[in-house]
């Protein structure tokens, strides 16, 4: 089943807000169809991640401190009839000022705030229920723009939290300590060329590389993180030379073996994708394709690396496109009238 959520307020001219809380599709992979099966109400969901083992999807509430910013679980059942049920494993109201990203870090939910440039851990029952705030970390920029926690991903070894600060143009850097607490290292923080915007980080299945994408210049940096400090290695464009400096880009993703990389971009309704080599350690562009609709600002892999679903969210759709042995698109289908998409998870 695949799983969306979206705005349910307009934000912008790109992103109406006519979601209605997080659909639940079911997924079929012999041709890509989606079939919608439910949702669920839930106010500007725009970022989820789902324990698979659970049925669980949490979600966001992606609003001002005080005005409903916050994390709710729902559990998912479906009947042998297939029709869903949403059971509210609770919601936990935060300080930080529009969450956008969610991640998992052990038994522990980390929320990273954009606005108030914050990241939040939350630790997560055995039933996967959500407990209150246990630790924050609020940055901030080295330079004179303001720090904008983006995205966080856990890398277990070494154990640590790799956090892009899109505002303080900077991969932040959490090493977890004994005891299960996360401590910020500031020495070991990467900087990256002032208005890049790092924006997504992308963990290599390997654990040896991560990938990060800038939000203001179409360009993708290769990172070393197979050590105690991490390292640039090598930094690619996503899009031509020419416009480089038009780039919107939005999610990055690994292909299901770690050979290819494809990232979105929403001024253009692309999906880039890049190849990775490992011998070289470089990442080189391969190719481009349109997104299916406009404005994506999310992609997944299916499970077993087959398929490819782009969130097009001011076109309000769904783009699913093949992906061959040597990482190549074709464009299958799109799929309409899917309100304001702009985060997908499978369960």
């Amino acid at each position: 089943m695949l799983v969306v959520g979206g705005y349910t307020q307009r934000m912008d001219e790109n992103t109406p807000g006519k979601a209605r809380g997080i659909s639940v599709y079911d997924f079929f992979p012999a041709d890509g169809e989606l079939r919608f099966l439910g949702f669920v109400k839930a106010s500007n969901p725009s970022y989820l991640v789902t324990d698979r083992s659970r049925q669980i999807i949490y979600v966001v509430h992606e609003h001002a401190a005080g005005e409903g910013a916050g994390v709710t679980a729902h559990k998912v059942k479906r009947a042998k009839d297939g029709k869903l049920s949403f059971g509210e494993l609770g919601s936990v109201m935060i300080d930080g000022a529009d969450p956008c990203h969610l991640a998992f870090a052990g038994r522990r939910l980390v929320v990273s705030c954009y606005t108030s440039g914050q990241v939040m851990i939350l630790p997560l029952a055995k039933d996967g229920s959500l407990s209150a705030v246990s630790q924050t970390f609020s940055f901030t920029s080295e330079t004179k723009r303001t720090a904008h926690a983006h995205c966080a991903v856990y890398q277990p070894d070494p154990a640590r939290l790799l956090v892009a600060d899109l505002g303080a143009d900077r991969l932040r850097v959490l090493n977890e300590l004994p005891d299960g607490s996360f401590d910020h290292d500031s020495a070991s923080d990467l900087p990256f060329s002032e208005f890049e915007g790092p924006r997504h980080v992308a963990l290599h299945p390997s654990g040896k590389y991560a990938v990060v994408n800038g939000e203001c210049k179409g360009t993708v940096r290769l990172v070393d993180v197979s050590g105690p400090t991490i390292k640039l290695l090598h930094q690619a464009n996503a899009l031509p030379e020419r416009v480089i400096d038009e780039a919107h880009g939005a999610a990055i993703r690994f292909g299901g073996n770690g050979k290819m990389i494809y990232v979105s971009d929403r001024n253009f309704s692309v999906v880039n994708a890049l190849r990775l080599d490992e011998r070289a350690g470089q990442i080189r562009f391969r190719h481009a394709n349109p997104s299916g609709g406009d404005h994506p600002r999310d992609l997944i892999l299916s499970p077993d690396g087959e398929w490819l679903i782009t969130a097009n969210t001011k076109s309000s759709n769904l783009g699913v496109f093949r992906v061959d042995p040597k990482g190549e698109l074709t464009h299958y289908r799109t799929v309409q009238k899917v309100p304001t998409p702009t985060t997908l998870g499978w369960l």
